[in-house]
Order: structure tokens, then C-alpha cells, then sequence
């Protein structure tokens, strides 16, 4: 899988006491794409952190970047810079510990109800220094011992899929990887998710009403990427995202496939975008896409297992 290149001798941005840890962010240049606005791209300053990739996500997919997080087992933190609050994922050898961000009103607008039990004044008190540090406020409440690590754990992993699962459909996202063991001085104890293609896809499946582009035609055929056919084989799918999978076959049309399938479209689409993001399929025009396998998902399945022998 292709690993963007690292970017030299970058200069860094200086990160607000994230997690007490000295943290900075890189100098940077103006994205590629002439349109990117300026409310998204980072204030420059000075520092010493490694920037290790940077870019705009129209050349420089969100599913790129996790699947070199987790590739190279980088350890650091991956920003997204966008219309909000920027969006931070914290990396830990190549593993996922959180996603945060230090506005409430995107992580976790109201308490929920399983801190019922925990003083309020508490809970005010570590949601405060999330908006201050970036800090999930579960993690604070787990050090202070009002809930079970475990729990804070869950919670985290709850909201941080929620919380990425907006940059997806963002119409204009800028991300930074800065490789920075430092940041995982505070976090020892927080374990890390080591399937990230699985915490992507959960993520994908929280989009309830994904942006397709523009351009985007019902009659458009999906086809599998260079290595997506091999990708799509380690996935957990739903059996609704297997039983979609299995109709790419170079010829279909998304049009035909919810057809067999008896799909509305929009569930068709739904689906579709997952697979897109992950770059698993590209979209092909149904005019001009070539077809020159009409070869069913187990048909490749067997003869992808019979190149392994």
C-alpha cells in the first residue's frame, strides 16, 4: 500500500499543553488544491515535533492516512483541521487510543446517562479541562476514580468513532501526522485498538446520510481497486456489506446491484460510500468502464486463495 513520504525538516506549531505533554505541530505549506480555504489550514510557528505527513484529504484520503498509521506502526498524533474545532487521533504504535477534540458540543453535547451516579460537580470539572486540553472527559473522570478505567475506555471509543466519523463527509479537511512519543507519557495505561481497518469501517457505518459526489451515476460501475479485492477479505462486514461486495464484478452497475440485491438506492449508495472511502472499489462510467472479468466475488476468492498455495 502506497505510504506517503515524510515530509523534511518540517518546523512545528506549538500545541497547547495537550494531555500536559509538550506536543507542537509543523510548519506548513499551502495544500496542493487551490481551493482549500485558509480557516483550515494550522497557524505557523516554531517547534521541534516530526511532521511525517500532511495534506489535504481531496489527495490525501482520510483511509490513506489510518492505513499508514497502522502500516507503520507510527506512534504520535494525526490532526484534522477543518470548518470546527480541529479533530486529534492519538496514535500508539501503529494502534488507535482516542479521538478527541476540545469542543464538547462535537464530542459529547450531554452527559450521558451512565455518569448519572457521579457527582456533577465532578463531571463539570473534567469536561472543563477537556475544553482547555483536549483531554477526554472519561479519562479524567477515570483518574479522579469515579468510573472504572474499562468504562472510561469504552466511552472513548464510543465517542471518538462518532466524533471522526464527522470528518468523512467534511467538505474541506486538512490532516497532519506528527510523530511525537511524548504525547503517550499520560496514557500508559489507556490500551490501544490494534485493528484499525475494522475501527475505520465502524466509523464509516456511523454516516447516516453520506455526500456522494456530484457527479456520482446510479448507472456507474463499481470495480475493485489494485489491492482492494485482497483488502475487502480482512474486513469484518455486515452480511448486507458482504452480500454488496460480492456483486463487484467489473460490470455491474450500482443501479444493478441493488436491484439483485432488492436495495433501495439510497441504502445502495450507503453502502457504496463505504467502500469508496476505504478505497476498496472506484466507480467506473457504465459507458466507458471496462469489462473485461465478469468474474463473481468467490470466483476471485478462489483464485486469489489458489495464487497463495
Amino acid at each position: 500500500e502506497a505510504v506517503p513520504e515524510p515530509a523534511p525538516s518540517a518546523e512545528s506549531v506549538q500545541s497547547e499543553e495537550w494531555w500536559n505533554a509538550t506536543a507542537s505541530a509543523p510548519d506548513w505549506d499551502q495544500p496542493a488544491a487551490e481551493h482549500a480555504p485558509a480557516e483550515v489550514i494550522p497557524r505557523k510557528g516554531l517547534g521541534m515535533a516530526d511532521a511525517y505527513f500532511c495534506g489535504h484529504t481531496s489527495l490525501f484520503p482520510l483511509s490513506r492516512a489510518l492505513r499508514a498509521i497502522a502500516n507503520e506502526r507510527l506512534t504520535g498524533l494525526l490532526r484534522s483541521f477543518w470548518e470546527q474545532e480541529p479533530i486529534e487521533l492519538l496514535a500508539r504504535d501503529g494502534e488507535i487510543v482516542f479521538v478527541t477534540t476540545r469542543d464538547l458540543n462535537l464530542y459529547c453535547p450531554e452527559v450521558p446517562d451512565v455518569l448519572a451516579n457521579v457527582d456533577v460537580v465532578v463531571v463539570e470539572r473534567s469536561r472543563e479541562q477537556q475544553r482547555e486540553s483536549g483531554t477526554p472527559f472519561f479519562l479524567s473522570l477515570a483518574r479522579e476514580e469515579c468510573i472504572a478505567l474499562d468504562a472510561a475506555t469504552e466511552l472513548m471509543r464510543q465517542y471518538g468513532q462518532k466524533l471522526f466519523s464527522e470528518l468523512w463527509t467534511a467538505p474541506r479537511v486538512w490532516i497532519m501526522f506528527e510523530k511525537n512519543p511524548d504525547l503517550l507519557s499520560n496514557v500508559a495505561d489507556v490500551p490501544g485498538d490494534p485493528n484499525v481497518r475494522d475501527w475505520v469501517l465502524e466509523t464509516l457505518r456511523l454516516v447516516e446520510d453520506p455526500v456522494q459526489p456530484v457527479s456520482f451515476d446510479p448507472t456507474s460501475i463499481p470495480a475493485y481497486t489494485k489491492d482492494g479485492f485482497e483488502r475487502v477479505q480482512r474486513l469484518k462486514l455486515t452480511a448486507d456489506e458482504a452480500q454488496f461486495a460480492s456483486q463487484f464484478n467489473g460490470a455491474r452497475s450500482v443501479q444493478q446491484i441493488a436491484k439483485n440485491l432488492r436495495l433501495d438506492l439510497k441504502s445502495a449508495r450507503q453502502l457504496l460510500f463505504r467502500f469508496l472511502a476505504l478505497e476498496i472499489v472506484e466507480c467506473w462510467p457504465g459507458s466507458t468502464a471496462a469489462k473485461p472479468e465478469r468474474q463473481t466475488f468467490f470466483q476471485r476468492l478462489r483464485r486469489s486463495r489458489q495464487r497463495d498455495r
